[in-house]
């Protein structure tokens, strides 16, 4: 007879392979969604799930010790054979159930562990948590208690508020936020196309994609004027952006300048190989430790947004007056840009044309418009219930 420890043991990996693959299929399909932080909240739960496995189940230990089990028997049933020939037949069919049933316990175990080892070397899945501490440091450093997170108030003039910190060691950081009176679509497709920024933002000379995705992902090649006798800084970024707005009310953009494995194993980029250009003359590069927006929708035709930049400019001292000209003038110059461009969305032919021609604005406009049915939805449901 088989005894029931080792039924429940095999029923026990039988739900641990379940389990894992279906948490698995969950987190890949979140990623492919862009709602990063719901994935990585699902693998934080598929590693505690390792533990339990670890903790419940040494996989080597108790295939060895299986194996060992059969020797013994096994050499028990010889003796036992040659004392009783009628008991012999009997052992012997008891033996080949238990090696049966032994076997494909270890052929559970084998897939078991064959499984977890792939998918801790999953490459998809070390990315995600890269882009979960990424999501974080930008949440953290765009947070309303800005004088916590070490934020310098500069001004605030026509409802935007700019700020300033710097971090030692040649980083500065600016932060600007305010209302846009604009749907959330427009705000979207503004910081989408992102070849179009040199036709709005501020003494940006060049703008480029140096690779995609058919989604919200972007290698991106930028080039600015700076004002004399300072020499013009170029920048290569990589931003992706995260699907927060059934969670958390928010879209979230992150960028930061490109990094040596951002350029392997990305198969669904457009382009299968990613030219970084050579700076060029007396150009200096920068660097991004991290950058991006927050866009948080607060009616249908109303957008608060959230700028910040966390960047090296490469530079040995700053002089006062270019800090003081990019966080009075500048920074609220941008604000003031993307507000006229997010108007002129809806006229422009280029963006029009480019909406209607990429099937990812279809997904943004459907998620939009699902997003406010729900919000006037729970309005209406308490506005019954008021009564």
């Amino acid at each position: 007879m088989i005894s029931d420890n080792i039924i429940d043991l095999t029923a026990k990996i039988i739900g641990y392979l379940e389990d894992i693959e279906n948490l698995y299929k969950e987190i890949i399909k979140l990623c492919n969604l862009e709602k990063l932080r719901s994935a990585y909240n699902n693998l934080l739960k598929l590693e505690q799930l390792f533990e339990i496995i670890q903790n419940n189940i040494t996989i080597n230990n108790t295939c060895t010790e299986n194996n060992n089990n059969n020797n013994n028997n096994n050499n028990n049933n010889n003796n036992n054979n040659n004392n009783n020939n009628n008991n012999n037949n009997n052992n012997n069919n008891n033996n080949n159930n238990n090696n049966n049933n032994d076997n494909y316990r270890n052929e559970l175990y084998f897939k078991l562990e064959t499984l977890i080892n792939k998918i801790k070397s999953e490459e998809r899945l070390i990315k995600l948590k890269q882009e979960a501490i990424e999501i974080e440091d930008l949440l953290k450093v765009l947070s309303s208690d800005y004088k916590s997170q070490g934020w310098q108030s500069i001004q605030t003039v026509d409802g935007i508020h700019s700020m300033y910190k710097e971090h030692g060691s040649g980083i500065h950081s600016v932060r600007i936020e305010g209302i846009i009176d604009q749907p959330i679509f427009n705000v979207c497709s503004i910081i989408m196309e992102a070849d179009l920024y040199y036709t709005w933002i501020p003494r940006l000379l060049e703008s480029k994609i140096l690779n995609q995705d058919d989604r919200f992902k972007r290698l991106i090649y930028c080039k600015a004027s700076c004002p004399w006798p300072v020499n013009d800084r170029d920048i290569c970024l990589y931003g992706y952006g995260v699907d927060m707005l059934e969670e958390e009310n928010q879209v979230v953009v992150v960028s930061r300048s490109i990094r040596d494995q951002d350029l392997i194993g990305n198969t669904g980029l457009k382009y299968p190989e990613t030219i970084i250009p050579q700076v060029k003359g007396n150009t200096v590069r920068a660097k991004s430790e991290i950058s991006g927006f927050t866009i948080k929708p607060i009616s249908a035709t109303q957008t608060y947004v959230q700028v910040v930049s966390l960047t090296d400019p490469n530079m040995q001292l700053l002089p006062k007056w270019l800090l003081n000209f990019v966080t009075t003038q500048f920074c609220h110059y941008l604000f003031v840009m993307l507000r006229k461009q997010a108007s002129e969305v809806a006229s422009s032919k280029e963006y029009q044309s480019r909406i209607e021609s990429n099937p990812i604005y279809k997904e943004i406009k459907e998620k939009s418009d699902s997003y406010f049915n729900k919000i006037d939805s729970l309005n209406n449901n308490n506005n019954n219930n008021n009564q």
